[in-house]
């Protein structure tokens, strides 16, 4: 029995030590696989970190362009509605000197619109547009 016991510790001893030697070895190069892992994982996040902040400022830059477009489309408005509100002032002011005047004129041919009925009714106012008339019919036979 000796014998056996010696055969199989010939047998065991090498394939026990090949197997452990296997088994550091493996272990070794997955720890190396996995800091290189870890490295290139650290890199990737790095990367996409400096992304996201150049997408944050891009943004950033576009709504502050937007929000500069919407203010001077706020700004053109407004100076349109102020346009438009000066010129109905302006329109208005006419409107009212235009009425004055109107009433004056009215008040100037009404006085003279007066005394031109007073004047007709006269005799002499309807002598005088008689002779006009036919001055007037003797000139177109002619």
């Amino acid at each position: 029995m000796d014998e056996f016991w010696k055969t199989l510790l010939i047998a065991c001893i090498p394939s026990l030590l090949t197997g452990l030697v296997t088994y550091f070895v493996a272990h070794k190069n997955a720890s190396a696989q996995i800091k290189v892992v870890k490295e290139q994982n650290k890199h990737d996040l790095d990367k996409l970190m400096e992304q996201h902040k150049i997408d944050i400022e891009n943004l950033k830059e576009a709504h502050k362009l937007e929000m500069e477009s919407k203010e001077q489309d706020h700004k053109n408005r407004l100076e349109l509605q102020q346009t438009e509100f000066e010129n109905g002032l302006l329109k208005q002011q006419k409107e009212g000197e235009n009425a004055m005047a109107a009433e004056a004129l009215k008040g100037v041919f009404g006085m003279f619109g007066s005394a031109l009925n007073t004047a007709m009714d006269t005799p002499e106012g309807k002598q005088l547009i008689n002779d006009s008339i036919k001055k007037s019919r003797e000139s177109k036979k002619e």
